[in-house]
C-alpha cells in the first residue's frame, strides 16, 4: 500500500502523464503512418491558383497547431503538480484545469476524424486569424508597434488563404468556406461533453472570472463558535481538476493516435492502456476519500 497522501499520488499522477505525452508529441515521436489519414491528408491534390500542388505544408502546419496545444497540456499539467502536492485550495488547480481543457479542446476540434486537408487547413487559418485578430487588439490597446508581429497579422493570414485558392473569410472573419470557428466556450463544452466532464467548463470559469460562486471555493468553515471560514484545501475538487487536466491531455492523444493511424497493438494500445490506467487510478482515488472523507 502507497504510503503517499492523495495530494502526492495526484500530483504524482500529473507528473508521470505529462512525461508521457511530452515523449509522444516529441520530435521523434511526431510521425504518422503510411496507411493513416494523415498520410492521404498530407498526399492531397488541391492546387493553388497557379495551377501548382499545395504540397505538405497547410495541413502539416495544421498538425504543428495541435503539437503545440498538446504541449500545452502538458505545460498545464507540470505547474499544477506542485500546486496539487502542496495540499493548496482548489481554485488555482481549477484555473489550470480550465486552461490546460481550453487548449484541448483546439486539437479535438482541429484533429476531428474524417475531414479532408482543405477543410483541416480552413479550421488551422480559422485559428490562426482568430489569435492574429487577438494580438492586433492587444497591441492597439497599449499604443504599441504593429508591425512587430506583421508575418501573422490578419491580412497576412488572408493573402496566404488565397494563395491557396480558398474562399475569403467570413462572419467577421470566423468562416473559412464551409468550416466555421466555434466559440470558446462552445468548443471547450464539446469537448468536456465528449470526453466525460460535463458542467465543469462553467464551473472553473466561475473560479477564473472570480464569480462569487467561485471565490467561495477557496473557502471553508474552520470554526463554528465565532462561524469562521477561511482559506483551506478541498481534496475531493482538487481530485476532480486533476482528472480534468489528465482529460485534457489523453483527449488530445486520442485524436492524434486516430489522425496518425498510430496501430493496435502498438502505441494506439499504450495510449489506451495509459488512459485506462489514469481513470481506474482516480476512480480509486475518489473510493478511498469517500470511505473516509
Amino acid at each position: 500500500m502507497s504510503c503517499m497522501t492523495h495530494h502526492e499520488e495526484l500530483g504524482q499522477l500529473l507528473e508521470d502523464a505529462a512525461t508521457r505525452v511530452d515523449a509522444w508529441t516529441g520530435a521523434d515521436n511526431w510521425t504518422f503512418e503510411s496507411s493513416s489519414p494523415a498520410a492521404a491528408e498530407v498526399a492531397t491534390a488541391e492546387r493553388r491558383p497557379d495551377g501548382n500542388l499545395w504540397g505538405e505544408r497547410p495541413v502539416r502546419t495544421a498538425y504543428q497547431l495541435g503539437q503545440m496545444a498538446t504541449k500545452f497540456t502538458v505545460e498545464m499539467a507540470r505547474c499544477m503538480a506542485p500546486l496539487v502536492r502542496a495540499g493548496r485550495p482548489a481554485p488555482g488547480v481549477e484555473a489550470l484545469t480550465r486552461t490546460s481543457l481550453e487548449a484541448g479542446s483546439v486539437v479535438w476540434w482541429l484533429f476531428e476524424p474524417g475531414l479532408s486537408a482543405r477543410q483541416r487547413t480552413c479550421r488551422m487559418l480559422l485559428l490562426r486569424r482568430n489569435s492574429a485578430r487577438e494580438f492586433e487588439r492587444a497591441t492597439l490597446a497599449i499604443d504599441g508597434d504593429p508591425s512587430v508581429n506583421a508575418h501573422e497579422s490578419v491580412s497576412a493570414v488572408e493573402t496566404y488563404a488565397r494563395e491557396l485558392g480558398l474562399q475569403g473569410f467570413g462572419q467577421k472573419g470566423d468562416e473559412l468556406e464551409a468550416e466555421i470557428r466555434p466559440k470558446y466556450t462552445k468548443r471547450v463544452e464539446s469537448f468536456i461533453d465528449e470526453i466525460g466532464f460535463k458542467g465543469a467548463y462553467n464551473i472553473y470559469s466561475g473560479v477564473a472570472h472570480a464569480e462569487l460562486g467561485g471565490l467561495w471555493r477557496l473557502l471553508k468553515q474552520t470554526s463554528t463558535d465565532p462561524v469562521i471560514y477561511d482559506t483551506a484545501p478541498d481534496p475531493v475538487l482538487t481530485r476532480v481538476a486533476v482528472h480534468g487536466a489528465l482529460k485534457a491531455m489523453y483527449g488530445s492523444m486520442w485524436r492524434i493516435s486516430g489522425l496518425f493511424g498510430w496501430t493496435t497493438p502498438g502505441r494506439a494500445q499504450e495510449v489506451q492502456a495509459w488512459i485506462s490506467h489514469l481513470d481506474a487510478e482516480i476512480a480509486r482515488i475518489a473510493k478511498e476519500q469517500e470511505s473516509h472523507p
